[in-house]
C-alpha cells in the first residue's frame, strides 16, 4: 500500500462510526491534492494531522470500477494477465529449484 500523506481537504469527513484508526479514533476521510493522487479518497486519524502524533493510521479508498462496462472488461483481462502471469513465474521458480538440484547433486 502506497502511503503519501495529502493536505487535507476542506470537505473532510468522518467515516462511519465502526471504522477505528490504531488509537481507536473515527477515522477521516480526506482528499489528495497531491499531483500523482489528485482527487483521491483516503483514510487517516484525526492525530495524524497534527505534528508529533504517533497514530500512523492511513489507507487509500478503492472506488470501484462499475457502470462502466470497457473499464470492467479491461479490468477481468488484467486480473487473467496477471494469474496467468503467477502461473508462469511459479513453474520458472519450480524449474530453477530443480536445476539447483540437478547441478548438486552432480558436484557430489
Amino acid at each position: 500500500m502506497e502511503k503519501k500523506m495529502s493536505t487535507p481537504s476542506s470537505s473532510d469527513s468522518i467515516a462511519k462510526k465502526e471504522e477505528l484508526c490504531d488509537c481507536r479514533l473515527p477515522v477521516r476521510i480526506c482528499t489528495s491534492k497531491t499531483k500523482d493522487n489528485p482527487n483521491k479518497k483516503f483514510k487517516v486519524c484525526p492525530n495524524s494531522l497534527k505534528p508529533g502524533k504517533k497514530c500512523k493510521y492511513w489507507e487509500w479508498i478503492d472506488e470501484p470500477v462499475t457502470g462502466n462496462p470497457d473499464l470492467e472488461q479491461e479490468l477481468e483481462a488484467v486480473k487473467e494477465d496477471v494469474a496467468c502471469l503467477k502461473k508462469e513465474v511459479q513453474e520458472l521458480k519450480n524449474k530453477a529449484h530443480s536445476y539447483r538440484v540437478e547441478i548438486s547433486c552432480n558436484i557430489i
